[in-house]
């Protein structure tokens, strides 16, 4: 198409496309499948699918799998579980549909930034494009904060038998008064301590920093969007955008707790212009998209748990409530 060629990759099937572009180095946060005319014109988005690290499209496969439990819950009268089923199912898609937001708003804000300029290996810079990644940011710490409760109510419902539990600080508190030899307990436990920097009290606590404190181009200093580069398999490395999380949040949680950092413009321009790495400030996309998987992970492992198993979904008349109009959009 007139852009510049990376590499070549011969493939045999489509599906060992991924693994030849793992192999190569290329990261691989989701893929956007465009299967409909109406998807290339624009009368209805193309499906996008997180992609896990090993398990492939795991959060689309748990989205139908507590829409089955949801749906055959409401056939055998469980209401209760229908509505928690329900809430995780639609939780999953909307964090799903969340990483694509911020991923498109990466994409276009590295376009944007290489368009009139080439790609330097590691440049600090900020522009009309900033605002728009942040707010992505902020919206799928959100998403994925509203998944992370309801997973807790089940788990407090169905695991534990804890009814009065809607959030993940209140499912921690419950099983701290009441000890369990569950290993699901003792996992739950592990990665909500904050002491140890377990995996869910860091997500929880920039969640509510960025909630509750500052917003993220604000949180230490004025925060500017990285462009550096990728190294590859082949000797060649391309060009990336990097938005660096806090080192240590829950330090400057409290921190900020003892009011602002700075007593000068002089003070803030110069903290300001520290070079930022990768390896002790991940990067927010790279980050999120980690803690999706991990969410994911525990939504599978309570499949399981639940009582009921999930089954293919089949409407009957009986499931219908109306009539059905089917109208025809494309020509065949």
């Amino acid at each position: 198409m007139g852009g510049r060629s990376l590499c070549t990759l011969r493939i045999s099937t489509f599906a060992s496309l991924f693994e030849v572009l793992r192999q190569k180095g290329f990261p691989i946060l989701g893929t956007t499948f465009l299967m409909h005319p109406e998807e290339i014109k624009g009368l209805r988005p193309p499906v996008f699918r997180a992609m896990s690290p090993s398990k492939g499209w795991l959060v689309w496969d748990l989205t139908q799998k507590w829409r089955q439990i949801a749906f055959a819950a409401g056939k055998g009268g469980r209401m209760p579980l229908m509505d928690v089923a329900s809430r995780i199912a639609s939780g999953l898609r909307y964090s799903q549909m969340r990483l694509h937001d911020l991923v498109r708003a990466y994409s276009i804000q590295l376009r944007g930034r290489l368009h009139e300029s080439q790609a330097k290996e590691y440049q600090a810079f900020k522009d009309t494009n900033s605002f728009e990644v942040y707010m992505a940011i902020h919206a799928l710490f959100w998403e994925i904060a509203v998944l992370r409760d309801t997973l807790a109510e089940f788990v407090a419902v169905y695991c534990f038998s804890q009814v009065d539990v809607r959030t993940m600080s209140g499912l921690r508190k419950s099983l701290g008064k009441n000890p369990t030899a569950d290993p699901l307990a003792d996992e739950i436990l592990r990665s909500t301590d904050q002491s140890s920097s377990g995996w869910l009290a860091t997500f929880t606590c920039y969640r509510n920093f960025f909630t509750h404190v500052a917003p993220m181009e604000q949180a230490a200093n004025i925060s500017f969007a990285v462009q550096d580069m990728r190294e590859l398999s082949g000797g060649f490395s391309i060009p990336q955008i990097y938005y660096a999380l806090p080192r240590d949040i829950e330090d400057l949680t409290r921190k900020r707790s003892r009011g602002i950092f700075f007593n000068s413009l002089e003070e803030l321009s110069a903290a300001s212009s520290r070079r930022h790495e990768r390896t002790s400030e991940p990067d927010a996309l790279d980050y999120l998209h980690g803690c999706l998987n991990q969410f994911a992970e525990l939504a599978l492992t309570l499949v399981t748990r639940s009582p009921i198993v999930p089954k293919p979904i089949h409407l009957g008349p009986e499931d219908i409530i109306g009539g059905i109009k089917v109208n025809k959009t494309g020509k065949s």
